[in-house]
C-alpha cells in the first residue's frame, strides 16, 4: 500500500473529505489530493496529517506499525536532557551524565532508557519522511546497535555526530539515510556509536 492509499484509507475511515482534512491539518487540499493520487510520494507534513486523522505517523509514512486510532498515551518513564550534536559526539567520555549546559531543556520519555540517555533535535532532511527536520530523537548509549538500528555515530575525525540507519553487510558497516536523495556511506574510518535511537517526539507550535 502506498502513502497515497494509506492517506485515503485513513481519511475515509474518519469520514473526512479532502477539504475537511485540509482544514483540520492546516494543509492545502491540493497537496492532499496530489498525495492521494500518487503525484507526490513523500511529504514532510506527515505529523499534522496523522494528528488530524488520529493515526500513527510512522504507519502513515512507511506502512509499518498499526493504523489504529490514537488512544490514551503511555506513562512518562523518564526525563532526558536535550543536548547539542557536538555534545552527543563526546557523550561517552562524559563522567557526569548531565554536565553544565545540558539541563537547559528536558524531554519526557515513554520508553525505558538508561541513565545516560539524551535527546537530540534532528537537523536536515536526510532521515525524512520518518524523522522530519526539527523532530526530537531519544538516544540510549547503553544499547548495542545491530543491523537496522537507527544510530547516532561520531566519525572520529569529525567534531560532531551524525544520525543514520546502521546497515551491516558481510562485516562491512554502512550509514544509510532514509531520504533517497542522500547517498549511503560506507564507514571506512574509525567510528564511535554514540547511542541507539529509542523514540521520536515532535513539537508543534
Amino acid at each position: 500500500m502506498t502513502l497515497g492509499q494509506r492517506l485515503k484509507r485513513a481519511r475515509q475511515q474518519v469520514r473526512l473529505s479532502q477539504r475537511a482534512l485540509a482544514r483540520h491539518s492546516g494543509l492545502s487540499q491540493q497537496l492532499i489530493s496530489k498525495l492521494e493520487n500518487g503525484l507526490i510520494e513523500s511529504t514532510t507534513e506527515i505529523f499534522p496529517l496523522a494528528a488530524a486523522l488520529r493515526v500513527d505517523a510512522r504507519w502513515l509514512a512507511t506502512g509499518q506499525g498499526t493504523d489504529r486510532n490514537v488512544v490514551e498515551g503511555p506513562d512518562i518513564l523518564a526525563q532526558v536532557p536535550l543536548i547539542s550534536w557536538v555534545a552527543a559526539g563526546q557523550w561517552r567520555e562524559v563522567v557526569d551524565p548531565y554536565p553544565p549546559g545540558a539541563d537547559d531543556h528536558f524531554v519526557p520519555v515513554t520508553r525505558r532508557v538508561g541513565v545516560h540517555a539524551y535527546a537530540l533535535r534532528v537537523q536536515g532532511d536526510s532521515m525524512e519522511p520518518v524523522f522530519p527536520n526539527g523532530s526530537i530523537i531519544i538516544v540510549d548509549p547503553a544499547l548495542e546497535p545491530h543491523h537496522g538500528s537507527f544510530v547516532v555515530v561520531r566519525l572520529d575525525e569529525a567534531e560532531q555526530a551524525t544520525f543514520k540507519q546502521l546497515v551491516i553487510d558481510g562485516g562491512t558497516r554502512y550509514l544509510k539515510p532514509l531520504n533517497p536523495r542522500y547517498p549511503i556511506m560506507e564507514v571506512k574510518q574509525s567510528a564511535t556509536v554514540c547511542g541507539v535511537v529509542r523514540q521520536m517526539v515532535m513539537d508543534f507550535d
